[in-house]
């Protein structure tokens, strides 16, 4: 599961937000870690759990939710006021339910920190010399 994004989702509708939590959890890209129905709810899971992303009504998404790496807007329909939402919370993406979900799940997939990149191999070898001198030298591969 190290390639699997967490997620915390943000809805306020309780049958939207079991079908998204559904959808990603099945998808096997991401794991929904909390689910939250208000602002407040939302920013705690945010500071708690400190996910790859945020799946939420622009509506819900403060500033202080925006520490997640990503935010992904998501509602059942656009509008003018839901847009403006999303923008001003920085938004990654702003995604309808439920005919974009296979965008969702794209986008939700890229938030992930890859580890295979961020790791680095080297050769290291260690010199030990009783009366000092000792050093240790690395060589990248």
């Amino acid at each position: 599961m190290g390639n699997v994004a967490r997620v915390v989702l943000g809805l306020e509708e309780h049958d939207v937000a079991e079908e998204v939590m559904h959808f990603l959890d099945r998808s096997g890209v991401a794991r929904v870690v909390a689910t939250a129905t208000d602002d407040r709810q939302l920013l705690e899971a945010v500071r708690q759990l400190e996910p790859d992303a945020v799946v939420a009504q622009p509506a819900l998404v403060t500033a202080d939710a925006v520490r997640a790496r990503a935010v992904l807007a998501l509602d059942t329909r656009e509008s003018v006021a839901s847009l403006r939402a999303a923008i001003r919370a920085g938004a990654r993406g702003f995604y309808l339910w439920p005919g974009e979900r296979a965008a969702l799940a794209d986008a939700t997939a890229s938030t992930v920190a890859r580890t295979d990149r961020l790791m680095r191999r080297a050769t290291v070898v260690a010199v030990h010399a009783p009366r000092g001198g000792a050093g240790i030298i690395a060589h990248p591969r």
